[in-house]
């Protein structure tokens, strides 16, 4: 609304059309308050502003276009809804109107709609799902692919929804190969078995799953109308998790309603234990036309008045306790989502019973004393925080730990300069480098443990590979003591997380 003040001071005679979901809801309102804007798009708009850029074009009847609200002298009108579009009747925007895309993240859409009604989506408004043509979709998917297109983000409100039709989707690009990755939002409790074998045949990183959960309270579920078999969803990101080939991002939203601190805890800590790549943890919004919004006073909802209007409390979660979990959200991105953490951070969980909650609160607060939410920090001062925040711990074997983050150190990428506590001498290191040098000119033992550098010299392979000697098996589940000689091949990374592909030598 500033720019359009801006805009309407310098270019008087300048039309000002509006649309999208920020307008739809209450569009008259918003024309009657704000005087600048001459027309507004309500729900549904390609086939709306293709006939009203007619209409200007060719001076033709206002009254005429649904979905368009617009201005006659001092009057806003607002014409007859839209009638649901056909998806098939919208071009494909890509290949002719647009370049470069090559590397690029691009946003694809093959259904509008959803099935379900949570009451925090607008999505639950539309009442229907429609589909786009599946041997177009087929057409276009190909064509992205063929592109060399980097990411292409599906924006289905839940592209599993129509099962038979996903799995024909997932088959074919599988089939197709190349090297582009598909994000889905998918329904974890409609992934059956069958799905599930499709899904295990696809190359690794082609798929990419964005799973909703939300909350695993049931009160909260219910209060949302969000139908859903935590089990079922549970079931099935354990079997993906175990694949390795298709990336698992799991959502929880905090300030839903019912959700009290301890509850969401229960939340972060049910979806952390399944292991996803990614936990996001979203802050709940009260968009306007949702059922939330519209039932706000009942759960005592306090929010921003300007969006994306936020919610700051409700009536079991305070201020406090949601900024204390955005403080929470932040470290869970940094130390968990980032996988620079695996070791250590599962070290600590297992001495908190899986209480990752816990971990996250304290190590929130050790950050909160030294102010270091207030800064951006370097990968390597990570590190030496949470050493230092272990080191405060209780049952905390300080040695086993150091061990631990030198290792989750140094599996993410071949190191230069180590956080402070983790380095060795440099002559120990020298003696390493030495003896590595020695075992790789061996080709016996290439043959042995490193069969995908049989043929390569001594030389060449040490500039992809390092040598870490450990007091612990650290590449095994349980610590005891026992000397451990790991090499880290960062050529040949394994799995989704992309990680450097280790094996345990002797030298």
């Amino acid at each position: 609304l500033d720019v359009i003040d801006s805009i309407k001071k310098v270019l008087p005679d300048c039309k000002i059309l509006l649309g999208g979901p920020e307008v739809s809801y209450d569009g008259v309102d918003i024309m009657e308050a704000n005087p600048l804007i001459d027309f507004l798009v309500e729900g549904e708009g390609e086939q709306t502003f293709r006939e009203l850029m007619d209409c200007l074009t060719h001076d033709l009847d206002m009254g005429a276009i649904d979905g368009l609200i617009w201005r006659e002298d001092d009057k806003v009108i607002q014409n007859h809804a839209r009638n649901p579009i056909s998806l098939d009747s919208i071009p494909f925007a890509y290949e002719q109107g647009m370049q470069s895309l090559e590397n690029k993240i691009i946003y694809y859409e093959t259904s509008r709609g959803c099935p379900y009604k949570c009451q925090y989506c607008l999505s639950s408004t539309t009442g229907r799902v429609c589909f786009l043509n599946l041997d177009r979709v087929k057409r276009e998917l190909a064509w992205f692919l063929q592109s060399g297109i980097k990411q292409v983000k599906l924006v289905d409100r839940t592209f599993n929804c129509n099962s038979a039709r996903t799995k024909e989707i997932f088959r074919y690009l599988i089939q197709l190969g190349g090297n582009t990755n598909f994000h889905f939002e998918m329904a974890g409790d409609l992934i059956d078995e069958e799905m599930l074998d499709i899904i295990k045949t696809a190359p690794v990183g082609m798929f990419q799953f964005e799973i909703g959960i939300q909350s695993t309270k049931e009160d909260t579920l219910n209060a949302i109308q969000r139908r859903t078999d935590i089990s079922k969803i549970e079931y099935a990101v354990s079997q993906l998790i175990k694949m390795d080939n298709i990336h698992i991002h799991l959502d929880l939203i905090a300030g839903l309603p019912e959700e009290d601190i301890n509850s969401l805890a229960q939340s972060i800590n049910q979806v952390l234990s399944l292991n996803p790549h990614k936990l996001q943890l979203g802050f709940l919004k009260l968009l306007k036309g949702s059922g939330l919004r519209e039932a706000s006073e009942k759960y005592n909802y306090r929010y921003t008045t300007y969006p994306p209007y936020e919610v700051l409390s409700s009536h079991v979660l305070s201020f406090s306790e949601l900024s204390q979990i955005k403080k929470i959200e932040e470290l869970i991105d940094l130390y968990y989502n980032s996988h620079r953490f695996q070791q250590s951070i599962g070290y600590l969980t297992k001495l908190k019973d899986e209480d990752y909650f816990t971990i996250f609160k304290g190590f929130a607060d050790y950050w909160d004393k030294n102010e270091y939410f207030k800064y951006s920090h370097s990968n390597i001062s990570l590190y030496e925080y949470l050493f230092d925040y272990a080191s405060t711990l209780d049952h905390v074997d300080k040695e086993l730990f150091r061990q631990l983050l030198c290792f989750d150190f140094v599996r993410h990428e071949k190191p230069g300069k180590f956080p402070k506590g983790l380095e060795v001498s440099p002559e120990t290191r020298k003696k390493y480098n030495s003896q590595l040098f020695d075992f790789l000119s061996l080709e016996e033992n290439l043959e042995r443990y490193l069969p995908d550098w049989k043929g390569y010299t001594a030389k060449q392979i040490m500039r992809w590979v390092y040598v870490e000697v450990f007091d612990y098996p650290l590449h095994q589940t349980k610590y005891h003591k026992e000397r451990t000689v790991i090499l880290f091949d960062y050529l040949h990374r394994i799995g989704v997380k992309n990680q450097s592909k280790i094996t345990a030598i002797n030298i």
